[in-house]
This record gives structure tokens, sequence and C-alpha cells, in this order.
């Protein structure tokens, strides 16, 4: 039996074990009706991964599905969170014409995007009560991040090569951000956009704890079938294969991972039944202990700390997680297969130091390499000669620090106005959870509480990772929650003292 089938009967029997014992939490939340469509279309996506003879059937399917059910769901945000872990982001031209090699590399994220967000982006903007750009400081910082990143992206010389390249940038990062703060308008948007999440992280929770046990990463051989790159060599951390699933890299996957539990902190107010909310955590904490990434398990570490820090009693919850995590650590200090987790720990363990003080040299080396090209960066970074030492076995230099990369690229400039997206996202998030306390909403405070820790934890981790495969997708589109959580709250505050008034 060829590889990639045997795989697939394996992410088909795991993942129907994750939509079975998912199910009795998930549909107290959103109507069993949107659960079953939603496990129907990951199955659709699936078996077309798999199964499809060629990329292109994978797409026309794909393409297919989503345009027949764009038309009809309410929540296109939640599904799209949820299939955005289907398939992995493996590239290929679409063929061009006359002078043009190809139009342009069609991955399954960009794919997602053309057929699924742009047509209801586009409905959206039509709707008289869609709330309209500039309407809060983040869509400042999001619109001329990416304005400037597209005058940028025409340094390279080549008119054909860079205006495609400033097209992309608006399809893959804009359109997320644009339908997360603008077709969420109120808790049951937010509610639906958390459990595709959050489904998709469990998902890839048990699919990572298989490809760690197995040594076998499933999606691979699929990629290979449909004539598309191999994901390229296995990768070890303490004799354990890292495992990627459809998410290809191990740290990305586990900020997602990472992401999906931060929803599932609001979610778990929802849920009746202590046992369904210690199913959900049980998957997302192997998945994040299974993505063997350290950035992506201190940010989980950080995401507990400050959703508890934001919390009414925060001493208490704080010396409680305190309290345990000492108890957890002493027992597996106790056990062979604990010390082995234990030295693979960042701060407490040595294994593969090397990649903490790769770190450390990119930050050192890339400093003046930035100040030779303060305001807007270059395009020709990589050949600095600072960071030739840089350069791995395979022949590229890793810049796995998001933020060194954007004030490499476009400069001071640049990276104050990508720090800057996520300082006003978080200071929203603070304005909206004000304004929930005041109202005595405990569900918006609950939420505004997930968000804000979520948020702190993307800005840890992209230290540890650059701004590849679903990495910025992911963060665009928490910015965007975060933008739609203030002006829901805005709008709540405002209709408040307006019935007070009166």
């Amino acid at each position: 039996m060829p590889e990639h089938i045997r795989a697939f009967i394996v992410v088909v029997a795991l993942g129907s074990m994750v939509w079975l014992l998912a199910r009795p939490a998930m549909v107290q939340i959103v109507s069993p009706e949107t659960f079953a469509r939603w496990r129907g279309l990951w199955y659709v996506a699936t078996v077309a991964w798999f199964l499809a003879p060629n990329f292109w059937i994978y797409v026309g399917v794909i393409t297919v599905m989503l345009v027949i059910v764009g038309q009809r769901e309410s929540n296109v945000f939640g599904l799209y969170l949820l299939l955005l872990i289907a398939a992995p982001p493996i590239a290929t031209p679409i063929p061009g014409f006359g002078l043009i090699n190809y139009l342009f590399m069609l991955d399954h994220y960009r794919l997602l995007a053309l057929a699924l967000l742009l047509p209801f982006a586009w409905r959206l903007s039509r709707r008289p009560l869609t709330i309209r750009l500039f309407q809060s400081p983040v869509d400042w910082m999001v619109l001329a991040y990416l304005a400037l990143s597209t005058v940028l992206a025409f340094r390279g010389g080549n008119f054909t090569s860079d205006a495609r390249t400033a097209l992309m940038l608006w399809i893959d990062l804009f359109l997320p951000y644009y339908v997360a703060s603008r077709s969420i308008q109120n808790l049951d948007g937010f509610r639906h956009a958390l459990v595709g999440l959050a489904l998709g992280g469990a998902l890839l929770s048990v699919l990572a704890a298989f490809e760690v046990l197995r040594s076998w990463k499933l999606y691979e051989a699929a990629s290979v079938a449909l004539g598309l790159d191999s994901f390229g060599a296995y990768k070890m951390r303490g004799g354990l294969v890292r495992p990627g699933v459809s998410i290809i890299d191990s740290i990305a996957l586990g900020y997602v991972i990472v992401v999906a539990a931060g929803g599932f902190l609001y979610l778990q107010g929802l849920i009746a039944g202590r046992m369904k909310c210690w199913l959900g955590w049980l998957a997302l904490v192997i998945g994040v202990l299974a993505s063997l990434s350290r950035g992506p398990w201190v940010g989980a570490l950080l995401l507990v700390f400050v959703f508890m820090l934001t919390s009414p009693r925060p001493l208490k919850r704080l010396i409680q997680g305190a309290c345990i995590s000492a108890f957890v650590l002493l027992i597996l200090s106790a056990l062979p297969a604990g010390q082995k987790f234990i030295n693979l720990l960042p701060f407490l363990g040595q294994e593969e130091q090397g990649n903490v003080n790769y770190r450390a040299n990119l930050l050192t080396l890339s400093i003046p390499v930035i100040e030779r090209n303060l305001l807007f960066g270059t395009s020709d970074y990589m050949n600095a000669p600072e960071l030739q030492v840089l350069r791995q076995g395979e022949g590229i230099i890793d810049i796995v620090n998001s933020y060194v990369g954007v004030a490499l690229h476009a400069g001071l400039v640049g990276l104050l106005l990508f720090a800057g997206m996520f300082v006003w996202a978080l200071l929203l998030l603070r304005r909206g959870m004000s304004w929930a306390r005041r109202a005595s909403d405990a569900d918006g405070l609950l939420l505004g509480r997930a968000l804000f820790a979520s948020v702190v934890s993307i800005m840890f981790i992209i230290l540890t990772v650059s701004s590849v495969f679903i990495v910025p997708t992911i963060y665009f589109a928490v910015v965007g929650m975060s933008c739609a959580y203030f002006l829901l709250q805005q709008l709540n505050d405002r209709a408040k003292q307006a019935s007070t008034r009166v």
C-alpha cells in the first residue's frame, strides 16, 4: 500500500476520534448542524489532499466546495480557521501566458483566502452596517505596515515579480485581518471563530503526538504524490522526530496550538461538564509538548501567566499555578522519561544549546546590518557579510526572529509599525476589558482576558520563529479579532450610555 494511503487512513482514524470526543463539548457552543457541516468539510479537504491524483484536482475540489459553502456559511471566519490546518502550504505556480512565466504561487492558505475570504470580504464591504476601516488605531497600524511593505516590495528591480509580491501581501495578510475585524460583530461570532481555532488545535495535537511516537510525518508522502515538493529531511530533538503535521514546521505547529489554547481559555467557561473541559486541555497540552519546541513551551506558560494576572484574584491564581508547576517538575525529575523531558526545557536543560546560541548570534550580528539601513531596511540583507557566518548546512540563513526579520527588511519604520499592531491591540483589549468590567459583563471580560493573553503569547513566540508558513496568517487573524473585540465593546458602551441618558 502506498505511504500516502496509509497516512490517509491514520489521519482519518485519529481525526474521527477527535471529532467524536469534541462533539459533546462543542455543540454546547455552536449548533449541531454547524459542527456536522464543519466536520464534513474537514473530511472533504483531507480526502482531497491525500487522494487527489494531482494538485490541480485538489484545487478544483476545494474551490467548488468553498464557493458553494461560502454563499451559505454565516460564520466564515471560524470555518476558515479550522480549514487552515487541513493541508500543508506547499506552493506551486499558476502558469502564465505570453511574457509572464506564471501568475503567482498557489498554496492551501492562499486558496482559502481567494475562494473563501475574498468573496466574503467583498460582500462584507457592501453591507451598510459593516464598520469602515480606520475606526481603530490597529487599522492604521496594519494598513500602514502593509502599505510600507507594498512600496518596499518594488525594490527588487523586476516590476512583474515585485507587483506579484505586493499583491500577495494583501491577499495573505489583509484578508484575514479584515474578515476577522469586521465580520465578528457579537459574542456568537467570537465563539464560532474560537471553536474553529480550538478544533484545529485539537486535531493538530493528536496528529503531532502520533508523529512523535511513530517517527512518521503523515502529510509529506501526499505532497509528493500530488507532484509538490517534499518537506525535506526529518529534524530530531532528544532522539525524537520533531513533528510538523500539516503546518510543516514544529515551532509553527506549537505556536498554532498555543493560540488555540488561548481561545479555549474562553470556551471552557461555556462548556458544562468538567470532564469535557479536561479532555480539551489534555489534547492541547499534549500537542504543545509534542511540538518539541521551546518557544511555544515558554509561550504557553506565558499565556497562562497573563491570563491569571488579569483575573479578579491574580495573586491566588499565580500561587496555585506556581505550586502545580513545582509539583509537576518534582515528579518529572524522579522519572527517567521525565528527566529526558527536563533536559529539553529552556533555561533548565542542556539539549541543543546551539539553537539558543544561534538566536543570540543572529540578534548580535544583525544590529550592524540594520544600522546601515536604519529607516527602511534593505531587500538583499541575506548577502550582508556579517550574516554569512550564520549560513547553515542547508546553505540558508534562518532568520528565526520575526522582529529581526522585519527590521532587516523594512528598517525601524517597518519594525515600529509591525510592533505597533500588537501594542495597540493590547491597549484596545485593555480598554474593552475595562468597559466589560464596568458593565458587569463577565462573558465579555473573559473573552478579553483570553485574547489579551493570546496576543502577549504571540508576541513572545515570534521572537523564536520567522514569519513563514502559517505564522503571519495567525497573528494577523488574532490582531483582527482584538480589533473586533474593541469595536464590539465600544458599541456596547455607547449603547449603554445612550440608554442611561434616556
